[in-house]
């Protein structure tokens, strides 16, 4: 059902592999497959697994002690940790997300590839979430196949195939797994999206997620190119936290949003949306800036370092808050 030629295309059996395991359909899958694949000595490294108990849910615990069973029964080596969710500085969806990938990131050692079942439907919730907020190309990219995180890489090797085919492989293996009933509660977004705009979509066009993840394939791939090109172009001029406003006058304004976007980016800081971008060209290039002056702006979910910019000696100048 799924290619092994693509999986090992993307995922080195050489260097270790640690599935990123909730106890769900998605993961019990992905976890199973690469056990098949380590059984056939296609994986020729370690095997391991890795699950993050976010206490949320009643069944938490039992959750957990499923997943420990589940290892043990297949002599997969298993590890566990358990989180306590702040949800004052950002959303429930956003705190558990964050704590979990701290968790992925202080785990994994050099070369390690943490494997996550995320799958096409996965990718078509999330491009169509950040449509409803409002999102610029980035957004638009979805989940990537193949990204660092600490001193490895995290690793989505079924982008490409939808919810429906991965429970088709656990039907056909027939492999136990949780139920997350709350998966089915309509009042975060992301499952109104998944319950109520996505049904509805996939009875119209039941190809739909493909479709949209070939999209965002697409868009990550003018993304690199694009990026690449204003590196190319202007990396002598966009390096580190300061930005000369001299350089910025040169250039024409479409022009001139994109490098301060792509230089903001570069220093690992929450991307401004339109409005912020149009409040920084006011303030720092259609107008005189002075030491003063100054633009913030920050992300609701915290996912990315807050910033003000600065004016200082006829530069931009980047700040953490």
């Amino acid at each position: 059902m799924f290619d092994l030629k693509a999986f090992l295309d993307l995922v080195d059996p050489s260097q270790n592999i640690i599935v990123a395991f909730s106890g769900g359909g998605d993961s019990s899958a992905l976890l199973h497959f690469c056990h098949e694949l380590s059984l056939e000595e296609h994986l020729r490294a370690s095997l391991s697994a890795i699950h993050v108990n976010h206490s949320l849910n009643k069944n938490s615990d039992l959750w957990e002690d499923h997943c420990r069973k589940f290892c043990k029964d297949r002599n997969i080596p298993f590890q566990s940790y358990v989180v306590n969710i702040n949800i004052k500085k950002s959303g429930l969806e956003s705190a558990a997300r964050n704590a979990r990938y701290n968790i992925f990131k202080k785990t994994l050692q050099k070369n390690d590839q943490l494997l996550m079942a995320h799958h096409a439907d996965d990718v078509a919730e999330t491009v169509l979430y950040r449509l409803f907020r409002g999102t610029g190309i980035d957004g638009l990219q979805g989940p990537v196949k193949k990204r660092a995180l600490g001193e490895g890489v995290i690793i989505r090797p079924w982008l490409d195939y939808t919810k429906a085919e991965l429970s088709e492989y656990l039907s056909d293996h027939n492999i136990d797994f949780v139920h997350d009933d709350t998966n089915f509660e309509d009042n975060q977004d992301r499952n109104f999206i998944r319950n109520e705009v996505l049904k509805t979509t996939f009875n119209r066009w039941p190809n739909a997620s493909k479709q949209i993840q070939k999209t965002a394939d697409l868009v990550f791939r003018h993304k690199h190119v694009h990026d690449f090109l204003i590196e190319k172009q202007f990396g002598e001029n966009i390096k580190g936290s300061k930005l000369q406003r001299k350089f910025l006058l040169d250039l024409d304004e479409e022009t001139c949003s994109e490098i301060i976007r792509f230089w903001i980016k570069a220093n690992n800081f929450a991307m401004p949306n339109k409005k912020i971008i149009g409040e920084i060209l006011k303030a720092f290039i259609f107008s005189n800036p002075s030491p003063k002056t100054q633009v913030n702006w920050s992300r609701a979910d915290n996912d990315q370092k807050s910033a003000f910019l600065t004016f200082s000696n006829g530069d931009l100048i980047l700040n953490d808050k």
